[in-house]
């Protein structure tokens, strides 16, 4: 019966040998397929940062395109901010009012604007004239 003993105890012995060694096993694939993941996270996250990148660029190029024919503001200015500062010029001149029609006045169609003797009010040709004749 000692025997039988031993030849059980083998046998339960070989079995757990069998499962540590399976388990060593799958704990060596477990390593390597998390190793694996980790490079594979670690490439994704690369190229969704340049894909933001490039979705910034594009966003920060309507927003500056929309901008500059309504402000004074320059390219260079504008590059250098962010998009949500970008958002707000933007909101901020959608609220502003553009001038009308009625506000816009033209000076006399014979004043010469490249005379510097005259002010911005004293285009007119008329006004020109009562300088030379009065001396005023």
């Amino acid at each position: 019966m000692p025997e039988d003993n031993k030849g059980g105890s083998d046998a339960e012995n070989k079995t757990a040998q069998i499962s540590i060694d399976q388990a060593m096993a799958e704990n060596v694939a477990l390593k390597k397929e998390r190793d694996d993941l980790k490079s594979t996270i670690t490439t994704l996250t690369a190229q969704l940062k340049a894909a933001n990148d490039v979705l910034e660029g594009q966003t920060k190029a309507e927003l500056i395109g929309k901008i500059v024919p309504r402000s004074r503001f320059t390219i260079e200015d504008l590059d250098k901010k962010s998009v949500d500062e970008l958002k707000e010029i933007c909101a901020t001149l959608d609220q502003a009012t553009l001038p009308t029609y009625k506000n816009i006045h033209f000076g006399s169609l014979g004043a010469d604007e490249k005379d510097e003797r005259l002010t911005i009010g004293d285009l007119s040709v008329v006004t020109e004239a009562k300088r030379k004749a009065g001396g005023a």
